[in-house]
C-alpha cells in the first residue's frame, strides 16, 4: 500500500514540478486572465511541495515496528530490504530531505535580510515622509523624481513622491493608487516571498524556475486589471509612462514593475482592448487548479491515516 502511495506522490511531483511549468508558461492565455494564471501557478507550486513532503514522509517516517527511530529504521530497512525498492525509496527520501535542509539553511539568511531591509525602509519613511491629507494609507515623499510604490505593513503603505503628484493628472493618480492597493489587498508581497522560498528549496525544478520568471509579471498585470476596471486603461497607461523614468524601490512593488521589459509588455497589453478567456480555457484552468491542489493533499491524508495507527 505504501509503495502505491509513494508512487502516486512521485508522479504528482514530476507532473507538477516538471511538466506543469512549461504548460502554464505558454503564451497567450495568461495575459487574457492573469488572476486565473496566478491561481494555477500557486496550485502547481503548492501541489509540488505537498507531493514532495508526502513522498519524504512515506520514505522516512513509516516505521515497520512501533518505537523505531528514524535512523534505526533506515538502518534496518537497508539491511532487511537491500534487494527491494524500499531501501531505494528510503535513500532517495533521505537525500532529498538533506538537500532541502542545506538549501533552506543557505537561503533563509537572504530572505531574512530582504525582510529586514523592508522593515528598515518602512521605518525610514516614517521619518522623512508625511501622511497625505486625502488618503490615510498614502505617504508623500518630498522628491522631484516621480515615484510610486507600496510596502507591506500592518495596514499597508503606499508611497507617492511630490514629483509623481505634480506630473500625474487626477485620473492617473487614482489609477496608480488603485494599482498599489490591489497589490496590498491581494497580498502580492507574500506571494513573492513564498516564490523566493520555493526557489531556495527547489531551484532545479522547471515549474519553480518558470514561476520565478512569470509570476512577477502576472502579479503586475492582475493589479493593472483592478486599476483599469476602476479608472480606465488610458489613465493607467498614461500614468505608467510618466512614472517609467524612475527605478523601483528595493523590497517594494513599484507601479512600473521591476524592469523595462515588464513595463513594455504591460503597456502593450493596456493599449489594446481587454481580452476575455474562453469558457473552455477557464474551465480547464480551474480543473487544473482543483487537481493540482487536491490530489497531493488527498494522498497525504491517506498517508497520515496510515501512519497514525503506528
Amino acid at each position: 500500500m505504501f509503495l502505491v502511495v509513494a508512487a502516486g506522490l512521485i508522479v504528482s511531483v514530476v507532473a507538477l514540478g516538471c511538466v506543469a511549468g512549461p504548460v502554464l508558461d505558454r503564451p497567450g492565455w495568461p495575459v487574457a486572465n492573469p488572476a486565473i494564471a496566478i491561481a494555477c501557478w500557486i496550485a502547481a507550486l503548492s501541489g509540488t511541495f505537498a507531493g514532495l513532503t508526502g513522498a519524504v514522509a512515506v520514505a522516512l517516517l513509516r516505521s515497520p515496528a512501533p518505537g523505531h527511530g528514524l535512523l534505526e529504521w533506515l538502518h534496518d530497512c537497508v539491511h532487511a530490504h537491500r534487494h527491494s525498492g524500499v531501501a531505494l525509496a528510503a535513500g532517495v527520501g533521505a537525500v532529498t530531505l538533506f538537500a532541502c535542509a542545506v538549501r533552506l539553511a543557505r537561503g533563509l539568511p537572504r530572505l531574512w535580510r530582504a525582510m529586514t531591509h523592508r522593515r528598515r525602509h518602512r521605518q525610514m519613511l516614517g521619518l522623512i515622509a508625511r501622511e497625505d491629507g486625502e488618503h490615510a494609507d498614502v505617504l508623500v515623499l518630498e522628491h522631484p523624481v516621480p515615484v510610486a510604490y507600496c510596502l507591506p505593513s500592518r495596514r499597508g503603505c503606499i508611497v507617492i513622491s511630490t514629483g509623481a503628484r505634480d506630473r500625474l493628472t487626477a485620473a492617473q493618480l487614482k489609477a496608480v493608487l488603485a494599482h498599489e492597493r490591489a497589490h496590498l489587498r491581494q497580498r502580492h508581497h507574500a506571494l513573492l516571498l513564498l516564490l523566493d522560498l520555493a526557489y531556495v528549496l527547489l531551484p532545479w525544478l522547471p515549474t519553480v524556475r518558470r514561476a520565478g520568471a512569470s509570476l512577477p509579471l502576472l502579479l503586475e498585470m492582475a493589479a493593472d486589471d483592478v486599476a483599469a476596471r476602476r479608472c480606465g486603461r488610458p489613465a493607467l497607461a498614461g500614468a505608467l509612462r510618466k512614472l517609467a523614468i524612475a527605478p523601483g524601490a528595493a523590497g517594494a512593488l513599484a507601479a512600473t514593475g521591476s524592469d523595462g521589459r515588464t513595463l513594455t509588455r504591460r503597456l502593450a497589453r493596456l493599449d489594446v482592448p481587454a481580452r476575455r478567456l474562453s469558457r473552455a480555457r477557464r474551465t480547464a484552468a480551474w480543473a487544473f487548479f482543483t487537481c493540482a491542489i487536491g490530489a497531493p493533499f488527498a494522498v497525504i491524508t491517506v498517508v497520515v491515516g496510515l501512519l497514525l495507527p503506528c
